[in-house]
């Protein structure tokens, strides 16, 4: 008969499986957390696409012979499953490649807004530089 509070080797080994297998799917959800930006952001960010991004991107993000599209299947392949701060990143780094460059805060709106344009749903946190979660759209929305 087994004492309260003794387990045996075998058991505590169970035990510990269990739970690294919980942190492991716990990290991995955090990891997959859609992006965030609100609605405000987005729209913030649909006038500066439109002042500074639609002249090579197009107005419907379509992209051009020599640009790429910013909405639909080609962004999701290259952009999907990838952390929105990336494409951020991306941005602020190479965006627009010639003229008037708008500052952070702009083209962070403007990923916001790319976001939308490929139905992800908007939330109640800003998109920030520090804000984790991936680029994908809202689940049946594609």
């Amino acid at each position: 008969m087994m004492r309260m509070g003794h387990t045996t080797p075998r058991r505590r080994l169970a035990i510990v499986a269990v739970c690294l297998l919980c942190l492991g799917a716990a990290a991995q959800s955090s990891q997959r957390a859609l992006a965030s930006y609100t609605t405000t952001q987005a729209e913030a960010g649909a006038q500066t696409y439109q002042d500074v991004c639609a002249s090579c991107h197009k107005s419907d993000l379509a992209g051009a012979s020599d640009t790429p599209p910013l909405a639909g299947d080609t962004f999701l392949g290259m952009w999907g499953g990838r952390a929105a701060t990336e494409l951020f990143d991306y941005v602020n780094a190479a965006m627009p490649p010639a003229g008037r460059k708008p500052d952070a805060d702009a083209l962070m709106d403007v990923v916001a807004y790319i976001l939308r344009k490929n139905k992800m749903p908007s939330g109640s946190s800003r998109l920030d530089a520090t804000a984790p979660g991936i680029i994908a759209p809202a689940p049946g929305a594609r």
